[in-house]
């Protein structure tokens, strides 16, 4: 049975909790597609009336594992270091449209859901933080949207919201830079809502959450309902099957001879010095 994902219960708060410290709770897509079925055991509780996300060890989330990613897009090369066969747009779709759902799960909760960030907070885990209800961060937290560099270039699947959160300038800034920054910007960019010292990080959230319990469980869910019609009026629903399909895109790019290719370089040197790579090619010169 599967430990990368774990469930605690303190009365009418919930955790969700990530469990790979050892790779900075770095997701496979079997991981995120049980953090999703957890959710909604959550959501089916009555018990419980708020949610809180966070990761075990040093980080909040390090994104998606890459490892998994290129194995379960068919990108890995043969055992005899064979280039790998292109995967059909078929196959991927069907992938990507399955990590939109899992996204869209989070964003369209049937309860409140607060991110409790620390460490490292990128890719997959700045969508989750993004899309989720409320959000509280360490001052020392390192949020980027480093990944954009794979590729991807602005490509996500919730612009809308995202739009929403920054205004467009400093979305696209976001994005485009891919430029780490810490909670304290995370506040004042609205990444989350709060940034407080390391030491008060679970102290903070946790009397959030109790604050939020207070209210009805029939006023939670109706007031979350309502919400995501709010979303919904504004493309909610919209921008993330339009993104599933940008996603496959983004990620079966043609590269150039003078611009970085992040799986050339993985096939290579391997996945940890590409990534390296990728930061010197990204870095200001």
């Amino acid at each position: 049975m599967s430990t990368a994902i774990l469930v605690e219960r303190e009365g009418p708060v919930a955790r969700l909790v990530m469990n790979r410290p050892e790779k900075h709770n770095a997701l496979r897509f079997a991981d995120l597609d049980l953090l999703v079925e957890k959710l909604h055991e959550l959501e089916d509780d009555d018990d419980v009336k708020v949610i809180v996300l966070k990761g075990n060890g040093r980080s909040f989330c390090s994104g998606h594992d890459y490892n998994d990613a290129a194995k379960s897009y068919g990108l890995e090369p043969g055992v005899d270091g064979s280039k790998p066969r292109r995967p059909s747009q078929r196959s991927r779709l069907s992938r990507d449209r399955k990590l939109g759902e899992n996204y869209k799960a989070f964003h369209f909760s049937l309860k409140p859901v607060i991110a409790q960030v620390h460490g490292v907070c990128t890719g997959a885990g700045m969508y989750l933080v993004e899309l989720v209800d409320l959000a509280i961060a360490a001052d020392t937290a390192r949020f980027s949207h480093a990944e954009q560099r794979l590729g991807l270039a602005g490509n996500t699947w919730h612009l809308n919201t995202q739009i929403l959160k920054y205004g467009p300038k400093r979305a696209r800034e976001i994005l485009l830079l891919g430029d780490e920054f810490d909670g304290q910007d995370a506040e004042r960019f609205g990444t989350v809502n709060r940034s407080v010292p390391e030491a008060d990080l679970e102290g903070t959230v946790q009397a959030w959450a109790e604050r939020i319990a207070q209210h009805p469980r029939d006023a939670l869910v109706t007031g979350r309902a309502m919400w995501q019609q709010a979303m919904e009026s504004l493309g909610g629903s919209e921008q993330f099957a339009r993104g599933y399909a940008g996603h496959t895109l983004g990620t079966n790019l043609r590269f150039e001879e003078d611009e970085f290719n992040f799986l050339r370089e993985r096939r290579r040197s391997g996945t940890k010095n590409a990534f390296a790579q990728r930061e010197g090619h990204y870095s200001v010169k």
